[in-house]
This record gives structure tokens, sequence and C-alpha cells, in this order.
């Protein structure tokens, strides 16, 4: 079966602490030459992933390591989608709106770059918390 018409639906876990961001980072680029994407696509995949799950262990977590953060990535011909799960502390509604314009850098808190840039480059942004915790849908349009 050709690649191309395959789905893909792969999941990923690490322990919150940042040193582990950037294994996670390269087995994303391991995916994303596996599914044949191009250079920017995956650039912005793995900046976007990169970002959410830095906020995740920085916020949500607070900097304690012990607990886990689970990336989730679908693929389809159309788009990526990757799901960031935890069971922290919840995103401030402001900071998930669907406002898609960088913030100005004088309303945000120090460090509050990542979900302006996630904003920026994601074609749909969803956030979500339910019993099994807290979860940040970004998707990618390929086509």
């Amino acid at each position: 079966m050709d690649m191309q018409y395959q789905e893909y639906n792969i999941r990923l876990s690490i322990d919150s602490r940042l040193e582990q961001v950037r294994v996670l980072s390269g087995a994303l680029r391991g995916i994303g030459q596996e599914l044949s994407l191009s250079a920017e696509q995956l650039g912005q995949l793995e900046l976007m992933m990169v970002e959410a799950v830095n906020n995740v262990i920085e916020h949500a977590y607070q900097m304690q390591g012990g607990n886990d953060v689970q990336v989730r990535v679908e693929y389809s011909p159309q788009e990526v989608h990757l799901v960031i799960s935890d069971r922290g502390h919840t995103m401030p509604d402001e900071l998930h709106s669907t406002a898609r314009d960088m913030p100005n850098p004088e309303d945000l808190p120090e460090g509050g770059w990542g979900m302006g840039l996630i904003h920026l480059l994601a074609d749909s942004i969803r956030y979500s918390s339910d019993a099994k915790g807290n979860h940040l849908h970004v998707s990618k349009q390929l086509v």
C-alpha cells in the first residue's frame, strides 16, 4: 500500500522534564521524514509541538518532573493533527482563545510567546479538559 494513502495514529510519551523535549522533537522529525513531509511542514509541526510541550512542563506541571506528557500524531494525506495531553493545571482561557494574531509583547507574561506562535502556525486549535486530563489539539493542513 502506498504510504501517501495510509493514515497513522502514533503515540509518544515523555516525563515532564525539559531535557526530554529534545528527544521528543527528534522522534517527531523521524516520523515526519517517514511520512515524507516537507522541511517547512515538519519545521512548523516541530515548533508547535515543542512550544506546547514546554508550556505543559513549565505551567501545567510547574517544572516538576515525574509527570506524564503525551503527544499523539495523527496523519492523513490532508493534514497532521497533534494532541498534547497532560494531567496538570489547566490552561487559562485567554491563552487558547481563537485569536490568530501575535499577542502584544507587553501583554505577555514572561515566556508567553508559545501559544502566540502556535496560533500563527496552526490551521486549527482546540483545547479541552476532561477526566483524563487537558488536551491541546493543533492541526496543520498539508494540501
